[in-house]
């Protein structure tokens, strides 16, 4: 998808979600939903950089086929997952979701070629859950960056606030680079 098109995604949706007054007020918001739909938070999961992201959401770094089984008793619907299948242990995270029933959506990305289509991917994932979210990836670096953005889709966060958030909330520190990345893709958007 061009950045246009997407563009013109984003503001069907900002529209269809604002009132007409809100809207003329705030035309360069960019909203799709809530991503804060659960009441309780998501249980803990014991993985590398584990960080509750929303009532609904928690990310963190890679998980074991063991853990991914626990998912469901501690109210785990979702998986959605920014690594490649060829990384370590993928393959097996993969079926171990689906032993347990849980809806798997792969959505890989770089640290360095993350996208607000990615974003919008994540964003209509969370949305489709009926239950907990974990968003993961190796070590929480690429959930933090795109977690930023699905959250300036859906909340309307100005880039500087995204990159805030990038920097700020997310399951990790991340590079300076990657934080600037999350702003340039809301600025070209607008």
């Amino acid at each position: 998808m061009t950045k246009a098109s997407l563009l013109l995604a984003f503001l069907l949706l900002c529209a269809a979600s604002c009132s007409s007054s809100e809207a003329a007020s705030d035309s360069d918001m960019l909203t799709v939903g809530s991503l804060f739909t659960s009441e309780a938070p998501p249980q803990e999961v014991d993985i590398r950089n584990y960080t509750i992201l929303s009532t609904q959401v928690a990310g963190g770094g890679s998980i074991t086929p063991e853990q991914v089984a626990s998912l469901p008793g501690k109210g785990y619907t979702t998986i959605i997952s920014l690594r490649f299948e060829r990384e370590n242990g993928v393959v097996a995270e993969m079926a171990a979701a689906d032993a347990a029933g849980l809806t798997y959506v792969s959505i890989p990305v770089g640290g360095g070629d993350f996208t607000l289509e990615h974003a919008m991917k994540v964003s209509e994932a969370i949305q489709a859950s009926s239950g907990h979210v974990l968003f993961h990836c190796a070590s929480g670096g690429r959930v933090s960056a795109v977690w930023a953005l699905t959250r300036a889709i859906d909340e309307g966060l100005t880039p500087s606030e995204a990159g805030r958030v990038a920097a700020e909330e997310g399951c990790r520190p991340i590079p300076e680079s990657m934080v600037n990345r999350v702003m340039a893709e809301l600025q070209a958007a607008r």
